[in-house]
């Protein structure tokens, strides 16, 4: 015959309580999740970006306007080699009998701040964090710039499809290319090994 526990020897936390984990306890594993935290940064971050950044550009439409013109120039630089019939003056730029004026929206600077905000509430070190600024911005930027060539040949030679491009493919593809840079640092910058030590 088996032997007997008696009651008053058993641990109370051997036994299932039954009880759900109260809300403070669901709410620290949740915060404990890193990708729980990540999303919530993430927001944080860009709450920050959309509130401060319309001051930012009310106060400085001087570095707005000069970040306007050097995207104008470098697209035009980048067309000039392959055609004579592309100028620029101030944010305008001509191609043919074709023109477009490159506005804030047009610079880049919101995808770039995107980037910046997923870059800073990925959880690692704050030299990695520098590194995928100092690493994503350019190539955003140059990104960019290509984004805006490519509607030059388009709005001169497609003008029909400029719209649908302009609006709708591109837009999509931005997207696409900031978690595609994100995802290259990620892999190459903050989830690389260090070589081992020799001795």
């Amino acid at each position: 015959m088996p032997a007997q526990t008696p009651a008053n020897d058993i641990d109370p936390s051997d036994t299932p309580s039954g009880n759900p984990p109260s809300l403070g306890g669901r709410l620290r594993a949740a915060a404990e999740n890193p990708a729980n935290r990540f999303v919530v940064l993430f927001l944080i971050y860009l709450g920050a970006l959309a509130f401060f950044y319309p001051k930012f550009s009310l106060r400085y439409t001087g570095a707005v306007e000069v970040m306007s013109e050097l995207t104008a120039m470098f697209a035009t630089l980048t067309v000039e080699p392959f055609s004579d019939v592309v100028s620029q003056k101030g944010t305008m730029i001509f191609f043919g009998g074709f023109a477009v004026e490159i506005i804030e929206e047009c610079t880049g600077l919101y995808e770039m701040l995107i980037y910046v905000a997923a870059v800073l509430a990925f959880p690692t070190t704050l030299v990695k964090r520098g590194i995928g600024v100092a690493m994503g911005v350019p190539i955003l930027y140059a990104i960019n710039v290509l984004r805006i060539v490519f509607l030059l040949v388009v709005g001169r030679f497609y003008p029909e499809t400029f719209d649908f491009m302009h609006l709708y493919f591109w837009q999509a593809t931005l997207i696409l290319m900031i978690t595609s840079v994100w995802l290259l640092w990620i892999f190459k910058v903050v989830r690389r090994e260090s070589p081992p030590h020799t001795a």
